[in-house]
């Protein structure tokens, strides 16, 4: 749950004001529930210690990013990042070497690796 969907917390009578959107009507039913209530429907939700969730599916996941650029390509859309497996392990090792500490010495003295 997004923390913007609750609109309200009252300390003196602890309840906590809340809203969903019901996919069914497309209606917004705005709740107010006590604040023990309200904990325990928010908690039927974090996953039990160990379970997996899948994180990304369909377009999103990573062994479909070649029908993504077939899809991108056939409606014409330009996309806003490069998402090639090269140009991610270049940027993975550029932050890698960012964190080392002989690429900070020659980053703040501008010194070529050779000349060390």
């Amino acid at each position: 749950m997004a923390e913007n969907r609750i609109t309200e917390y009252n300390k003196e009578s602890k309840t906590v004001s809340w809203f969903y959107n019901d996919h069914k009507d497309e209606k917004r039913h705005d709740v107010t529930d006590n604040v023990i209530d309200f904990i325990n429907r928010l908690i039927i939700h974090i996953p039990d210690y160990h379970v997996l969730t899948t994180r990304y599916y369909g377009f999103y996941a990573n062994a479909s990013k070649k029908t993504l650029d077939k899809v991108h390509a056939l409606l014409g859309i330009k996309k806003n990042k490069d998402y090639s497996r090269e140009t991610r392990t270049k940027t993975l090792k550029n932050k890698l070497n960012k964190l080392k500490y002989r690429t900070h010495l020659i980053d703040s003295f501008n010194l070529r690796p050779n000349s060390m």
